[in-house]
């Protein structure tokens, strides 16, 4: 786990973010900050509006109202496509996968701005597209060794078990070179060993330099991995710390823990 000064600028910043859906307050004048090198939870109740907040930080759905600071630049008014172009990646609850292509295709796909994509330079530039068809590859097979999916290189991904799938995920999120990973519940539906295989590799990502922001409810994963945690409850924020002050917060513990 890296230490980090908190008063140290933030990667992600996010402020005043708010989303109704008809009558209902999903997120409520929400904010998150979210250090270099650092993994952060996010956690809350079921309802709570923690996917909503990574859909908004992600702009899956704009906000009504906030800001969302990513590496010193607004992004709230970008795609999705282009926030990931700027090092912003996320994962999903339940991990996708094209189903009927091998696993190393997945993540071959996954490579931003690919010569191959235009048509006209397939024709006009193959050495160039083949050159970086075999970079890819090799990137590919590399990430695939850190995430423990070698072996499966070459099976269709949709052979793939739920565990594996979450790691396929973060594997093609990898891919993209990103900056930051938000990872939506990667423990949830999978096998107990497997958990313990994603936190180590997750650790070993964040020393290298990774920084990742996870919403999780299994709480030793949480608090085995994160270095501050941030709490939402109906769509408002209920507090933030360390683990340890986290589980020692009365708010957080009749909020999200029933007591």
């Amino acid at each position: 786990m890296v230490n980090n000064d908190s008063s140290q600028f933030p990667l992600l910043a996010a402020s005043g973010l708010c989303k109704s859906f008809g009558g209902i307050k999903a997120v409520q004048d929400a904010e998150i900050q979210v250090p270099a090198s650092s993994i952060t939870g996010l956690i809350g109740p079921n309802g709570a509006g923690k996917t909503t907040l990574f859909n908004l930080l992600s702009n899956f759905i704009r906000p009504d109202k906030g800001r969302v600071i990513f590496d010193g630049e607004p992004i709230q008014h970008l795609q999705p496509h282009q926030i990931a172009q700027q090092g912003l990646v996320r994962t999903f609850q339940v991990a996708r996968a094209l189903s009927r292509l091998s696993v190393l295709e997945n993540l071959m796909l996954a490579a931003q701005k690919q010569t191959g994509e235009n048509f006209w330079q397939v024709q006009l530039q193959p050495h160039v597209v083949a050159k970086e068809e075999k970079q890819h590859r090799e990137q590919a097979m590399l990430i695939l060794e850190s995430v423990g999916l070698a072996h499966k290189a070459y099976d269709y991904a949709g052979g793939l078990s739920g565990g594996q799938r979450k790691l396929l995920e973060i594997g093609r999120a990898l891919m993209t070179n990103p900056k930051l990973i938000l990872l939506d519940e990667p423990a949830a539906g999978v096998n107990p060993r497997l958990i313990d295989e994603i936190c180590d590799r997750i650790v070993n990502w964040n020393k290298a330099g990774m920084t990742f922001l996870i919403i999780e409810h299994n709480m030793d994963v949480i608090m085995s991995l994160c270095d501050r945690v941030w709490v939402l409850a109906e769509g408002k924020n209920l507090a933030n710390g360390t683990p340890e002050e986290i589980q020692c917060n009365a708010k957080v513990l009749e909020a999200y823990l029933g007591q």
